[in-house]
């Protein structure tokens, strides 16, 4: 048993990162997608024994936090906007720049998309995750996140941002 929970500690460690950038595009704000990611975390370690070994532990734990999600976090409207300030260096090239800013105007168009347009987006554009698991994650069918991800590219599109 001890041998399992310290499987499962370093796999929710592997986890981290990818689920860090989940709950931000779940959220669409750093200080709730922090808090989720928090909440998240303490939710998994309490339920770790409800883990099946034999299943991908990212998609629990996608799963565990949208859920999460869906329970609490979505009840409150965030109340302060990420603010896509550039924080610039003496150092930094003039490309550096370019590259933010065209980062930090794809971030806003993103998060005018609607909640299930940006999360499929994420999940397949920036996750690198196939249509069958963004599906598997969401709970929804396969041909639904097909046609959100060509709605969300569409969208985008309209605002100058081509699929590269």
């Amino acid at each position: 048993m001890n041998q399992a929970h310290d499987e499962f500690r370093q796999a929710l460690l592997d986890v981290l990162p990818r689920l860090r950038k989940y709950c931000y595009a779940l959220t669409n704000d750093l200080h709730n997608s922090e808090d989720l990611l928090q909440a998240s975390v303490q939710r998994a370690l309490e339920k770790w024994q409800q883990y099946q070994a034999d299943t991908h532990f990212d998609r629990w734990m996608y799963r565990l936090c949208r859920n999460l999600w869906i329970d609490t976090m979505r009840k409150d409207k965030p109340s302060e906007e990420l603010d896509p300030e550039i924080e610039t260096d003496n150092r930094v090239l003039e490309d550096t720049l370019v590259n933010e800013n065209l980062l930090a105007q794809v971030k806003e168009k993103m998060s005018e998309l609607s909640e299930g347009l940006r999360i499929v987006l994420y999940l397949v554009a920036v996750e690198g995750r196939s249509y069958q698991e963004t599906a598997e994650f969401l709970d929804i069918p396969k041909g639904t996140v097909m046609s959100r991800l060509a709605r969300a590219r569409q969208q985008l599109s309209q605002h100058g941002f081509t699929q590269g």
